[in-house]
């Protein structure tokens, strides 16, 4: 495909100085499936660099444009940036999953304690006699 195949007002769509990762995602795709992938690239590069900013070079745009074949260059914040969205998201899996665990363990003591306290009203007198002959074994 060409420039003269594709839309033209395609290519008036581009985003603003302020423009969002998702606008400037948006206009790679209507670039594409008009002119596609090899023209829109060039296309996008070039009106990248002189609108893209900083606030739109997030993780997201960078994925996006490297599965096209486009490689933005990311500053040292930038890197650390999607490093710390990286553990963000490690602690949040690691949280869920002791948020899971701790639940296992409450029903565990609760199943416990209540197994306790079903066999003293069942037989008080078996469970007193097994709790003194438990605490005189311990002091002697």
């Amino acid at each position: 495909m060409g420039l003269t195949t594709g839309k033209p007002s395609v290519i008036t769509g581009i985003p603003n100085f302020g423009g969002k990762s998702e606008d400037w995602i948006q206009w790679h795709k209507d670039l594409s499936s008009n002119f596609g992938t090899e023209i829109a690239n060039g296309l996008w590069l070039k009106a990248w660099r002189i609108r893209g900013n900083s606030g739109a070079n997030t993780n997201e745009l960078r994925t996006f444009m490297e599965g096209n074949g486009v490689k933005i260059s990311e500053s040292a914040w930038d890197s650390i940036v999607d490093g710390g969205v990286g553990l963000m998201d490690s602690l949040d899996s690691m949280f869920t999953a002791g948020k899971y665990v701790g639940t296992v363990l409450i029903i565990l003591i609760l199943l416990s304690v209540g197994t306790i306290v079903y066999k003293i009203v069942k037989n008080p007198a078996v469970a007193v006699g097994t709790a003194g002959r438990v605490i005189l074994t311990k002091r002697l």
